[in-house]
């Protein structure tokens, strides 16, 4: 790239992507990565939980807003995370499809790092507006 890697990011900048969780998705997911939690696998426990249905792993939508970010820096650079800290507010339940949006919140020089430090804030919201997860984000761009 010839644009000086301090200009290839800006506070400000965002980016968002779309993802709908179906039975097959989550089940899938949850599988791989070890969560038995019955709400992720059995319907008939997902329907008598509070959740009404089966529900998506957390680490699921972590991992899908962590993606998105890596790709989206990636196309600017070598990204490398830092660090990450999410919430949890609500369900993400069978069905339910979520925006996953990142808000870029500061860049920096890091002379020790030779890159760019850029901090994100995150929100994964569903088709009705509620807010499921927010999340911030450390990461490292460099050449």
């Amino acid at each position: 790239m010839n644009t000086p890697l301090a200009e290839r990011v800006s506070r400000g900048d965002s980016f968002a992507v779309h993802h709908r969780y179906d039975v097959a998705d989550i089940a899938d997911f949850a599988n791989r990565c070890g969560d038995k939690n019955p709400v992720h696998h059995d319907a008939a426990f997902g329907r008598s939980s509070r959740f009404g249905k089966r529900i998506a792993p957390a680490e699921q939508t972590i991992s899908l807003m962590l993606g998105s970010a890596a790709s989206w820096l990636a196309q600017r650079g070598t990204a490398i995370g830092l660090g990450c800290s999410f919430r949890f507010t609500a369900a993400v339940r069978e069905g339910d499809e979520l925006e996953l949006r990142w808000r870029v919140t500061d860049t920096s020089y890091k002379d020790s790092l030779h890159g760019v430090l850029v901090l994100f804030e995150g929100t994964a919201t569903n088709e009705d507006g509620l807010v499921a997860m927010r999340g911030t984000l450390e990461m490292l761009l460099q050449e």
